[in-house]
Order: C-alpha cells, then sequence, then structure tokens
C-alpha cells in the first residue's frame, strides 16, 4: 500500500495556501486519535458547499456520486474538477459507527457557528436591537440565567452565546461522552436536544439579521449543512426546523417573501390539513394547557416513537423554553 502525503503548511506559507487539500485520502489512511475530526475538516476545505459529501457517512456513496457514475460512466471525476474525495473512501472501506459520526458532525458544527455568523452577529444584534431571542412569534427562554432549572429570558445576543458555549460544555463533558471512539447509548438522547436548540440561532438571524444570515451562509453553507444533517439522521423534527428548506437556494441565499415562522410550526402535524378539514368522527379532541403563562392546545394523541418524535404530555409544550410571544402577535392586530 503506497503512502498518504502528508499536507502540512510550510513557514512562510501565505493563508490562502495554508492546507492545500487537493484530494482527500482514505478515512483509513489517517492514523490519528481523532481521526474523524480530521476527516471532516478535510472535506470542509476541499468543498465548503459540498454538504452531501461532508454529512454523508464515509463509506456510502452520496447521490452527486451516483449521479456521476450514471451519467459518465467513461469520465474520470478528476478530469472535471481538480478536487476530489478519493474513490476507496465511498465504495464502503471502513465502518463508521453512527453516534460517533453524529458527535463530531454536532462538535464542528458548533465550532463553525463562530464564525462568519456569530461574529457577523455581534455587529448589530445587541441587547437595545434585539431584546429577546425570538424567530418571529416565537419568543426562546435561556436556562443560563435561572436558578434551580427556571428559564428566564435574555438578549438574543446573550442566548446565542450561552447556547454555543452550553452546546460545547456538553461535548466535551467526560461525564456525557467519556470517550470519542465509542458513544454511550444513554448519551444519544443529547443529539436532537443540541441539534433543536442551535437551530434557534439559525431562525433569529434569518427572521431578523436576514443580509447576515444570507452572508453568512453564502461564505459556509452551515445551514444547508445543518439542515442535511438534520434531515438524513432524524435529529430535529419538521415542525422545529422553522427556517423552510426552500428558502435556500443554491447560491446562499435566502428568498425575500418567506414569512416568519407561525403557530403550525410548533403543532404535531405541521404539514396535515386543518382540524377543521377533517371530518368530526377523525378529529383528536384538544384541551387547553397553561406554559410560561402562554396558552397552547394540546392534542390527544401519541407519535410514533421512530426518529426523534416523542409523545406529547398533557400540560406542557413540546420544549419548555419555547413560547408564543404575545407582544408580537398584539402588534399584528394592531
Amino acid at each position: 500500500m503506497a503512502a498518504v502525503a502528508v499536507q502540512r503548511p510550510y513557514r512562510g506559507s501565505r493563508v490562502s495556501t495554508f492546507y492545500p487539500v487537493k484530494s482527500v485520502p482514505p478515512l483509513s489512511s489517517l492514523d490519528s486519535a481523532f481521526q474523524l475530526q480530521e476527516y471532516i475538516s478535510l472535506l470542509i476545505r476541499l468543498d465548503v458547499h459540498d454538504v452531501d459529501t461532508i454529512v454523508s457517512l464515509p463509506g456510502k456513496a452520496t447521490h452527486k456520486d451516483k449521479d456521476k457514475d450514471t451519467d459518465e460512466p467513461g469520465q474520470d471525476a478528476s478530469e472535471s474538477d481538480g478536487k476530489k474525495v478519493e474513490d476507496g473512501e465511498r465504495k464502503g472501506e471502513p465502518s463508521v459507527d453512527r453516534a460517533c459520526w453524529i458527535y463530531e458532525q454536532l462538535r464542528r458544527l458548533a465550532q463553525d457557528l463562530s464564525h462568519p455568523l456569530i461574529t457577523a452577529l455581534q455587529q448589530e444584534c445587541t441587547r437595545h436591537s434585539c431584546p429577546q431571542m425570538q424567530a418571529g412569534e416565537w419568543l426562546y427562554l435561556c436556562v443560563a440565567h435561572g436558578n434551580d432549572e427556571a428559564m428566564e429570558q435574555c438578549c438574543a445576543i446573550d442566548y446565542i452565546v450561552h447556547t454555543v458555549d452550553s452546546a460545547t460544555a456538553l461535548l466535551n463533558s467526560p461525564r456525557a461522552f467519556p470517550s470519542r471512539l465509542s458513544i454511550p447509548q444513554t448519551s444519544h438522547r443529547h443529539f436532537s436536544s443540541l441539534a433543536r436548540r442551535l437551530s434557534r440561532i439559525f431562525s433569529h438571524a434569518y427572521f431578523h439579521h436576514r443580509e447576515v444570515f444570507q452572508q453568512a451562509e453564502a461564505e459556509s453553507s452551515l445551514y444547508a449543512r445543518f439542515l442535511k444533517l438534520s434531515s438524513l439522521f432524524g435529529l430535529v423534527p419538521s415542525e422545529f426546523l422553522v427556517i423552510p428548506e426552500s428558502a435556500i437556494q443554491a447560491d446562499g441565499r435566502g428568498r425575500e417573501d418567506i414569512e416568519p415562522p407561525r403557530l403550525l410550526a410548533a403543532a404535531i402535524h405541521p404539514d396535515s390539513n386543518s382540524s377543521s378539514d377533517k371530518p368530526a368522527e377523525e378529529q383528536a379532541p384538544s384541551i387547553p394547557a397553561v406554559d410560561s403563562g402562554a396558552q397552547v392546545y394540546l392534542q390527544m394523541e401519541d407519535i410514533n416513537s421512530t426518529g426523534t418524535a416523542s409523545p406529547r404530555r398533557v400540560g406542557r409544550s413540546r420544549t419548555d423554553t419555547m413560547i408564543l410571544n404575545e407582544a408580537h402577535s398584539l402588534a399584528e392586530e394592531v
């Protein structure tokens, strides 16, 4: 087996040539304790906008690879693009643990949120411009300020920093994740919670700082990567992804005709028809419940246990840190 040349920066190199990644070596050739972390870094440096290749498990061909094999069976991929992933990596070479792969993806996602998105948000998202962390009519409560698991409001930029800090602390906690080579089964439940809280940063940036979101997305495709990760591994239910997938174009620009998320965004079945369109015998009874001062109607039915969905408990909303902003609703009515 031929030795893989180690790519490293040399003294006096420019930043533009600091990581001259022209091809990603096979995962098995990376002899390191942080093998997956280095492999994901190489994929991002190769092409930050190729989210399918970055997020897909190694050893499984992406849709782009399948299209190339079907449309151009006799053409070498290196002829059309000088940058490529080694063929042996996408054809079932080493098997990667699913939980370890999700863990490393979330670690890298929390790291990449700092720049360029949060760095740009700090310029215009201040305590005066955004005194509350919200996305449209939804208000998010921060658990960092409360005592005895109580939740309080804080400004948007503080909420964003606290969310990234708490996610980083949890991902580096030796109690929750004692090893990066094997994730305990009891720690799998943190993946969905981490992804859901990180998604709120994108939601606030999209609906309240659209230009900053578009500029960061055009540079990093970070939300496209998060959306692909969430849909591929079922981390966040679709009702909590308040930014529509159609709002993100291929060039990273968002559509201007997307409205802020409504109450339907946190419904159990957001894509289903309204209850008034169903026969009376098919409608599930609803009861009002009060949670954090906001009235929420709960459906008396359970969710399938597959994926990240869970049965809704009577007397509480889907997440205690997400409530309806009554001030926003009153302002719209006026």
